[in-house]
């Protein structure tokens, strides 16, 4: 396959504020939802440091997500077998 921008540009991960979109979209989340479930403006002052933990975690492993999402998946095959959790 050819290395031209068009291809180089469309194969990479998304990213929003200089995050790859699943981190950005836990930084929204553990700002937003416990703002909204405490009602409290003080939490929005959080954000910065979801925000830096999350570009801490990403300069480690940018693929963390999908790690995190392999042991999600497979965990339950390990605790109820490989029949699932509905025994069918």
């Amino acid at each position: 396959m050819e290395k031209t921008p068009v291809i180089l540009g469309l194969s990479r991960a998304a990213k929003f504020l200089g995050l790859p979109m699943p981190y950005a979209m836990a930084v929204g989340g553990l700002t937003v939802l416990p703002f909204i479930l405490i009602k409290a403006a003080t939490w929005l002052l959080t954000l910065p440091v979801w925000y830096f933990a999350a570009r801490i975690v990403t300069a480690i492993n940018p693929n963390g997500h999908v790690v995190l999402g392999t042991v999600i998946l497979k965990t339950p095959e390990v605790i109820f077998g490989p029949r699932g959790r509905h025994g069918a």
